[in-house]
């Protein structure tokens, strides 16, 4: 007798079942990867606006603390700025004392300038913290000068450094320079524009 022949779509649909399964398990054998995160970038404006932002607070307030350190603790601030005082309590001990409370006033109105003019004039930082620069290097010479420990002078040159980084900041910070070309009906004086705005005229 003649055998009947297979039905060729019944073994397509017979091997497609048999195939199913490993495909299946062989696509859930493949582990997931998740993307890449990209790295944060942030660009010259921001990292500007960010150093003038928190070095403005940094600077005013701590100028506060030193001018309050030195009416209260006037020794210890001698002290920090690397020219101690006598430790006896006679009267030429007090009169050395007077300079460590002049330095006070000079740091704590210093700071409430400061302060005024980053919450309420904020355009005149940069010309306020570029005039700011020589005065911690001042401080600097003079404890080295009257041969100050080198943790005091290299005190005020971290100083010399933050105020520079600050003026620098508060220079190239975009809001100040939006600010600055509002006043004034937009006419900014050619020493405050920054490099590569300024156009010749012919």
């Amino acid at each position: 007798a003649k055998q009947p022949e297979p039905n060729k779509n019944t073994a397509k649909a017979w091997r497609r079942q048999q195939n199913t399964p490993i495909q299946e398990s062989a696509e859930a054998a493949v582990p997931l990867v998740a993307p890449a995160a990209e790295p944060i970038a942030m660009d010259t404006a921001s990292l500007a606006h960010l150093l003038y932002v928190v070095g403005s607070m940094c600077l005013g307030v701590g100028l506060c603390v030193l001018g309050v350190l030195c009416f209260f603790l006037p020794h210890t601030a001698a002290e920090m700025y690397g020219l101690p005082l006598q430790a006896e309590c006679s009267a030429p001990a007090r009169q050395d004392e007077a300079w460590v409370l002049a330095t006070g006033f000079r740091d704590l109105f210093l700071g409430i300038i400061t302060l005024a003019l980053y919450l309420t004039q904020p355009q005149a930082m940069r010309v306020y913290t570029s005039c700011l620069v020589p005065l911690p290097l001042a401080d600097a010479l003079l404890a080295l000068a009257y041969q100050a420990e080198p943790l005091a002078v290299a005190t005020h040159l971290g100083g010399t450094f933050g105020v520079l980084v600050l003026a620098i900041a508060a220079r190239c910070d975009p809001a100040l320079r939006a600010e600055m070309a509002k006043t004034s009906d937009g006419i900014m004086p050619p020493w405050l524009e920054p490099p590569g705005n300024h156009v010749e005229s012919g």
